[in-house]
């Protein structure tokens, strides 16, 4: 055989070996991505902490003290001194009624008593005077009877004498009725100043303890009736978070039980203590509002303002755990994909207190086991397979 035709020969079988060599080497490449290569996973180490597990509820900020301040009787509106937003102390002054009537009627009041007080001194003087009187009937009747004893006078004298002096008796006691009912009269009439005088005094509005104005609900020239709200009053030194948690926690509950509020915004959650439990439940909706009160608020908040709380239903220190994120469910139930020397797992370990973030491992895993999952959620892990930490 000549040079060229050798050449082209083996170029020829190179040609044939090279189609039968390159599916083979991508076969081989594909193989060894889905069969033996190492899987690119997150791992994270089973280690011993405290876990905690909470009670969500989603609520509004509520005062403790709260107050719908009106007037207890009818009148027109003079004055209302506070605006909505304003600081109020107890007693401070917060609207007046026009009392242009009321201090009428207790002008004549007074008058009244100061009259019913001249006429008992004008009948003090007249019971002084019948007084004076009768002092004289009676010595009169009585030497006057002496005279008839003697029969120096006839009976007709001594008869006048007894006559004057039964009439001043009668004066007497008259004198003493009119007193009597001028006394009353004056009790009356003082009875009457009084109460023009509280009238007056209702016709201001009174702070009923340290607050804040959420609420104006009137303006001067409208009248109001005994129960109609002028001004809503809210004490913002004592407030609480009424919060709506499902009922099947309820077991979990107990009063003085540690929990945190977080407010809308930025900002740390602020310490609390469930405060209330119900013991009744919503029909509709299944939820037991309860209470929660901070231990202290140092920062500003509004009544009705939305506030999430958690209340801690259970604690377990250094207890085995891993995260909430590297737990996963098919139909038999909660696993996870843990390392089984150096290849990937399905375990299902038993578990106890779920908190936020961290799950408590009872059995089926033990200190420092790498638990594994894929980089992407909702990917799952071949098991049998190396893996290598991303």
């Amino acid at each position: 055989m000549t040079l060229p035709s050798i050449l082209r020969s083996a170029l020829h079988l190179a040609r044939r070996g090279l189609w039968i060599a390159l599916p083979l080497g991508v076969a081989l490449l594909v193989l060894w991505l889905r069969v033996w290569s190492p899987v690119r996973v997150e791992a994270v180490r089973v280690d011993r902490a405290t876990v905690t597990q909470e009670a969500f509820g989603r609520g509004t900020i509520e005062s403790q003290r709260e107050a719908a301040v009106g007037f207890d009787l009818v009148g027109r509106l003079s004055e209302v001194l506070v605006e909505e937003g304003a600081r109020v102390t107890l007693g401070q002054e917060l609207a007046r009624l026009q009392t242009d009537q009321a201090q009428a009627d207790l002008r004549s009041a007074q008058r009244g008593v100061s009259a019913a007080r001249t006429s008992l001194l004008r009948l003090s003087a007249d019971e002084q005077r019948v007084r004076a009187l009768l002092l004289t009937a009676e010595r009169e009747n009585a030497r006057a009877q002496a005279l008839f004893d003697s029969g120096a006078i006839a009976s007709l004298q001594r008869d006048e004498a007894s006559d004057r002096l039964r009439l001043a008796h009668a004066d007497l006691d008259r004198v003493l009725a009119q007193r009597s009912e001028a006394t009353r009269g004056i009790d009356v009439a003082a009875g009457g100043a009084e109460q023009r005088r509280v009238t007056m005094v209702r016709a201001t509005l009174l702070a009923p303890f340290d607050g804040l104005v959420t609420r104006r609900l009137r303006e001067p020239g409208d009248t109001v009736t005994v129960g109609s709200t002028v001004l809503r009053i809210v004490d913002t030194s004592q407030v609480y978070v009424n919060a709506a948690i499902d009922e099947t926690v309820l077991p979990q509950l107990a009063v003085d039980q540690r929990s945190t509020i977080a407010f809308p915004g930025e900002g740390p959650p602020v310490a609390g203590r469930l405060s209330r439990i119900p013991w009744e439940a919503d029909r509709q909706t299944h939820e037991l509002v309860v209470e929660v009160t901070p231990d202290r608020l140092e920062r500003r908040v509004a009544i009705g303002q939305r506030a999430d709380v958690r209340i801690e239903v259970g604690r377990r220190e250094n207890a085995l755990r891993i995260p909430t994120r590297m737990i996963f469910h098919d139909e038999l139930g909660p696993f996870v994909y843990a390392d089984r020397g150096g290849r990937i797992a399905v375990v299902r370990p038993r578990f106890g207190l779920t908190g936020a973030e961290h799950v408590e491992v009872i059995a089926g895993l033990a200190e420092g086991d790498a638990v594994l999952a894929a980089p992407r959620p909702a990917l799952s892990l071949p098991p049998g397979r190396r893996w290598v930490a991303r």
